[in-house]
């Protein structure tokens, strides 16, 4: 009878009940509140320092969730889609945002990303759709193909120079994307970076070296060619002729200099 009454308050309450039982722990277990629909504010307490893969997939309730200091891993898909999460924010000392963090997380408007990140998985923010903004840290060196694939909502996204690799897709189906910076330094860049991306009207690349592009791919798919009219490049100071003569970034036909 006791163990019936505690179920039930932990149900009313909520999870705050049940974080008060778990103080103390070290881990979040993988899988360990997916698909719980009574879940809608969570504080992990301090001490935590991991999250273990799909630890809250499909908590579709759950509006808040707040992360310790002492957090230093996240897990595959811990947060996907939580529907009703509108904000996250992510603490310093995080050094990686796992593939499919928060996929499918249509109410997410904001999320802040700790300057110690350096790598962002694949489809970490795919589908995000009411995603208006991102700031992604200095330091970072690695987006994975697809990462805001779907974010219909996303606006602007600047990609810092200290990204060494910027996978495939990673902004595909951005439909309110007007300006995009890439970063300044001649690695290769993926394969359709912008494709669906039909008011992009600004590309800023300031590399000296105009970068090639992973298996020769265009920045937009062959049947968006006009985007290439629609969409103003804008280049360092001295770079437009060699711009204008290497492959994809022959197409712009409007080009300026800072």
């Amino acid at each position: 009878m006791k163990t019936y009454f505690r179920i039930l308050v932990c149900l009313i309450l909520g999870l705050n009940q049940a974080h008060a039982v778990r103080t103390g722990v070290k881990e979040i277990a993988p899988y360990e509140y997916a698909n719980n629909l009574s879940i809608t504010r969570y504080i992990v307490p301090e001490g935590v320092d991991s999250i273990g893969e799909y630890a809250f997939l499909g908590c579709e309730n759950l509006k808040e969730l707040s992360l310790p200091s002492t957090l230093r891993f996240i897990g595959e898909g811990a947060f996907r889609e939580c529907v009703s999460l509108e904000r996250l924010v992510l603490p310093e000392g995080l050094t990686e945002i796992p593939q499919y963090m928060c996929a499918w997380d249509e109410s997410l408007k904001e999320v802040i990303i700790p300057e110690s990140v350096k790598d962002i998985g694949r489809h970490a923010f795919a589908y995000c759709t009411s995603l208006i903004e991102v700031r992604l840290p200095d330091r970072l060196e690695h987006i994975g193909s697809n990462v805001f694939s779907e974010c219909e909502s996303l606006k602007e996204i600047k990609v810092p120079d200290s990204v060494n690799e910027l996978e495939s897709y990673a902004f595909s189906n951005c439909k309110s994307l007007k300006k995009a910076v890439l970063p300044a330094n001649s690695n290769m860049l993926g394969e359709l970076l912008f494709i669906g991306c039909e008011n992009l009207r600004e590309l800023t690349c300031l590399s000296p070296i105009p970068p090639t592009f992973d298996c020769n791919s265009p920045l937009f798919a062959p049947e968006e060619d006009i985007m290439y009219s629609k969409c103003r490049l804008i280049l360092s100071s001295g770079t437009k002729d060699k711009y204008k003569s290497a492959p994809v970034w022959d197409k712009f036909i409007d080009v300026t200099e800072e």
